[in-house]
């Protein structure tokens, strides 16, 4: 029960402190803006515009939904799809490039240093991924976190050794759980954030004592043989 209630403390924590900085935060940013103005001086669509968006690190979906909410008045349910698109079409392709493209890569000096900065940081900000393996990756992802996110989580399952596939479906999970949580903040703003936050809570919290549940039981059969 000790680890449940961790594990409980650590998703209020997290959850709430974003959705206090998206609900007072202005939806366009500067950046988002000129990436978004130059894409629309290429005559690209607002569905290509905001899928581009959320492929971004740093912005994901959690920049690509309020912008397509409230900069092209999109429909949330048509907003949402397309971030999720968008958010988890690089995973593959990153998973990939960790895996076979690495060794190649830090062969350049210059990529070498990235890599090491990067990694040094994802260590230190992925302690819960460590920890709680791929729960703690769902979590690490569903967070809408400029320190967290899909490309973050991507990193994170590398150096913690979770294989590719767990690791697709795990950000995937997360990053429509995070999609829920930004479009609710987009809509209802902070008293949407709190909504979302505790049905999620719930739901976790569900999955983890059905879970401890289970190892209890399993533990009992192997000390009853």
């Amino acid at each position: 029960m000790e680890r449940v209630k961790r594990i409980i403390f650590i998703i209020i924590l997290l959850i709430f402190l974003p959705a206090v900085y998206f609900g007072e935060s202005e939806v366009k940013s500067e950046k988002e803006a000129k990436f978004s103005s130059f894409l629309e001086n290429k005559n690209f669509s607002d569905e290509v515009i905001v899928i581009s968006l959320a492929t971004l690190p740093i912005f994901e979906l959690r920049g690509a939904i309020p912008w397509a909410i409230h900069y092209y008045n999109m429909t949330w349910y048509k907003t949402y799809i397309l971030a999720i698109i968008g958010n988890f079409l690089p995973i593959p392709i990153i998973l990939l490039i960790l895996k076979y493209g690495l060794n190649f890569l830090s062969r350049v000096p210059l990529f070498k240093s990235f890599f090491e900065w990067i990694f040094a940081r994802t260590r230190k900000k992925g302690a819960i991924v460590q920890k709680y393996r791929s729960l703690g990756l769902i979590i690490f992802v569903m967070i809408p976190l400029p320190i967290t996110g899909a490309w973050t989580g991507s990193i994170a399952a590398y150096l913690f050794g979770i294989n590719f596939v767990p690791s697709l479906i795990c950000i995937f999970i997360g990053i429509c759980l995070a999609g829920v949580i930004v479009t609710i903040l987009s809509l209802f703003g902070i008293l949407g954030a709190v909504i979302a936050t505790l049905a999620l809570i719930t739901i976790f919290i569900l999955w983890i004592i059905n879970n401890i549940r289970k190892r209890q039981i399993k533990s009992f059969e192997l000390k009853g043989e």
